[in-house]
């Protein structure tokens, strides 16, 4: 009973007096606690308010945005001109001198959108993730080419485009630093 919180003050009920088989019993008396007003901080000063505003900067995630935003513009691009009225590998179509079908378009918006979320949810991890499935894919389609061939109609060019954009979303996220800053201000009321 050291530590007793001064706005903390006991309520002491009466005694009371009970009888049972014969005997008499004092019963102690009831405590309950009842809490004082909470405090209100204080001003800085007398007739002074001070406010306090931070703003972060995320300059990697721009960079993951503006990759995402590019592939899913021409994912978009590419799975308009190819259509959806026919089957999904053909026809072929040209967008920014690669061609595409319907398939790859829609694999190109799909990370496009994912990268997009990281970048708004300025999340690192789930920007170096989907870099890494990026480079991943843009990988295996390099060195697979001609099994994506009929497919995708997927090229090579097109496929280390894709590692160097995944290279660049990963190592961006890793190494770019986010500043963070605060700005108080002081004003007489």
């Amino acid at each position: 009973m050291t530590d007793i919180d001064p706005r903390i003050q006991p309520v002491v009920g009466n005694r009371t007096v009970t009888a049972v088989d014969g005997r008499t019993y004092v019963e102690a008396p009831v405590a309950t606690a009842r809490v004082a007003e909470p405090m209100v901080a204080t001003p800085v000063a007398a007739g002074r308010v001070e406010t306090t505003h931070g703003r972060r900067y995320a300059f990697d995630s721009i960079i993951v945005g503006l990759v995402g935003l590019a592939l899913l513009t021409v994912g978009l691009i590419a799975a308009v001109r190819a259509g959806f009225d026919g089957s999904m590998s053909t026809p072929v179509v040209k967008v920014l001198g690669f061609t595409h079908t319907t398939t790859l378009g829609l694999i190109e918006i799909a990370i496009g959108v994912c990268l997009l979320i990281a970048a708004a949810a300025t999340s690192r991890g789930a920007a170096v993730f989907f870099g890494l499935v990026l480079g991943v894919g843009g990988i295996v389609g390099a060195v697979q080419t001609k099994s994506f061939r009929n497919d995708l109609a997927l090229q090579s060019s097109l496929a280390w485009t894709a590692v160097v954009a995944a290279a660049v979303v990963v190592l961006v996220s890793l190494l770019v630093p986010r500043m963070t800053t605060r700005t108080a201000r002081v004003e007489s009321i």
